[in-house]
């Protein structure tokens, strides 16, 4: 186990997930890197970690890997920290600077616009500085810290996965750990289930401690952990995850369809250290 490569993001809505490997009894057990969520999907493409908590739209593009199950990073509702900030009304957004950052929400705010009938729209990647991003296009789009932490004052603004269930009634999945094939976890999934568990008991530590890195008010981060963020994979996110699948690969921002596969729970005890062949499954 104490081999065992976790890579996570920096930002303040995954410290839930990670607190048991940075500050409870998994720490030192686990290698945990924090890296941005874009660069994720290349560090388990490459093999350089063995548990990766990647964009949700990434599966489509990584054969092979597998979500691990019941846990997630969602929301029901209103996420606050995935935005889309303008300098006109929405009708009139003619480009979009996306966060250099951000895969599924770039993927979903695509989707979200195109079923709002706004299709004809130039996207061009940017660093997620706000100000900088608006001096050449009509809007932002902003995730995790640096959408928490902008100043919209004046501007439009457009919560994604608030726009997500007035147009589904159904919550939106960012985020989920992905094994690679043939990753062997002792414990089968347990560690990660117990990190979230001691992560969602401290909630109030963690909102201390990023509200001083953030420069928030405590109360806020608490807030936001607890209301606007999710990080249980249920039924609900299951059907919301499937239908944003289908969805991205039907407007064509995303490869071919691939069934969704969880990881058995108990699975890592079993299986050998080379890849088994691929499992039949339904579409």
């Amino acid at each position: 186990m104490d081999h065992l490569r976790i890579a996570s993001v920096p930002f303040v809505n995954a410290q839930p997930l990670t607190w048991g490997f940075l500050s409870g009894p998994y720490r030192g057990i686990f290698e945990v890197s924090r890296v941005p969520p874009s660069r994720i999907p290349d560090l388990l493409r490459s093999n350089k970690v063995d548990v990766g908590l990647i964009p949700s739209i990434e599966y489509l593009r990584l054969p092979g890997v597998e979500f691990l199950p019941q846990m997630c990073i969602a929301s029901k509702r209103r996420v606050r920290s995935v935005i889309l900030v303008s300098r006109v009304p929405l009708a009139e957004i003619r480009s979009v600077a996306l966060d250099t950052n951000s895969r599924t929400s770039a993927a979903l705010l695509k989707i979200l616009l195109r079923r709002r009938g706004l299709g004809d729209i130039r996207y061009a990647e940017q660093a997620p500085s706000l100000r900088d991003m608006l001096l050449e296009h009509d809007a932002a789009l902003l995730i995790g810290d640096a959408a928490l932490t902008a100043d919209v004052t004046g501007l439009h603004v457009l919560d994604l996965a608030a726009e997500w269930f007035a147009q589904t009634r159904l919550p939106f999945v960012f985020a989920l750990w992905a094994a690679r094939p043939g990753v062997v976890v002792p414990d089968g999934v347990r560690p990660f289930i117990e990190s979230r568990r001691l992560g969602v008991a401290n909630i109030p530590s963690i909102a201390v401690l990023e509200g001083q890195r953030l420069k928030l008010a405590p109360e806020s981060i608490e807030s936001y952990l607890r209301t606007n963020i999710h990080y249980y994979l249920g039924s609900e996110e299951r059907r919301g995850l499937d239908l944003f699948f289908r969805l991205a690969q039907q407007l064509g921002v995303a490869p071919g369809r691939r069934a969704i596969r969880y990881r058995d729970p108990f699975e890592w005890e079993r299986v050998p250290s080379t890849p088994a062949p691929a499992r039949r499954t339904l579409e």
